[in-house]
């Protein structure tokens, strides 16, 4: 039999790096360990953590052990910050009222239930993390290159964005940026710079309850992302977080992707 020529995508020739990032885990153990399941499952180059391990579910502890656990380096959130320094807030900016109750009644648990040791930890954690491959710079940073708080919203300008890139005023020095904090995956170019949000573990805000992350494909000639949907027990977590003493809004959160509304909360 004859064989057949069968032609070969370059790209598939190309090196390629793999990368699975996530964030925002929040407390939330069920899904963090339904994301450390899928991850272990499949290969990558290495795993990277954004930070804000605690916040609106009941086990801010076992997450961090979890992780360390996990061993993939870590970066401080802004709620990371806020725990493990015993700051007055977690830097969450809310602007409506009801927000920022639930925000307060949320941090000060979280900063009450982390135990010494877990706050030590925290204080220990880079603002960011740098590497190049293939001579691409890769920033992962938690809010903004600029700063752990600010949020960089899928619908930010392109011009808000470019103050990132090359010769801007912020600019990051990088030709990849991850980032977390906003809850919401996306991924834009902008003056050839990619921004990147890897969703959230456990509190996602894009209508899909499904705890989410990030795999990072570096290849030669391209950057792709994809965003990953894992199911997980969320009656599990939404229970332990009512008897925890916790808001029975922050169940409705974790039940419907973060589309409950205040008017909803008893």
């Amino acid at each position: 039999m004859r064989k057949q020529n069968v032609p070969i995508n370059a790209v598939d020739l190309e090196m390629t790096k793999r990368f699975a990032i996530f964030s925002d885990v929040h407390a939330n153990l069920p899904a963090m360990q339904a994301v450390r399941n899928d991850v272990e499952s499949k290969k990558f180059d290495s795993i990277y953590c954004l930070g804000d391990l605690g916040g609106y579910a009941s086990q801010p502890n076992e997450v961090q052990d979890e992780i360390m656990a996990m061993g993939c380096p870590t970066i401080l959130g802004n709620y990371d910050e806020g725990v493990g320094f015993d700051r007055e807030s977690c830097g969450c900016h809310y602007i409506k009222p009801f927000d920022i109750e639930m925000s307060d009644i949320s941090f000060f648990w979280t900063r009450e239930h982390t135990s010494a040791e877990h706050k030590d930890w925290l204080r220990g954690l880079p603002p960011e993390i740098r590497f190049e491959v293939f001579g691409r710079r890769v920033l992962l940073c938690h809010g903004s290159p600029r700063d752990t708080t600010e949020y960089l919203f899928e619908n930010r300008s392109d011009g808000y964005l470019r103050q990132f890139t090359t010769g801007g005023k912020a600019d990051a020095n990088a030709d990849v940026i991850v980032f977390g904090h906003t809850h919401v995956p996306f991924h834009r170019v902008v003056d050839g710079v990619h921004f990147i949000n890897t969703g959230s573990v456990g509190r996602p805000k894009d209508g899909n309850p499904r705890a989410g992350y990030c795999v990072l494909t570096i290849a030669e000639s391209s950057v792709t992302s994809e965003q990953i949907r894992v199911d997980y027990d969320v009656e599990a977590a939404s229970d332990r977080l009512i008897k925890a003493g916790l808001p029975t809004y922050f169940a409705d959160y974790l039940r419907t992707g973060g589309q409950v509304t205040a008017g909803t909360f008893q």
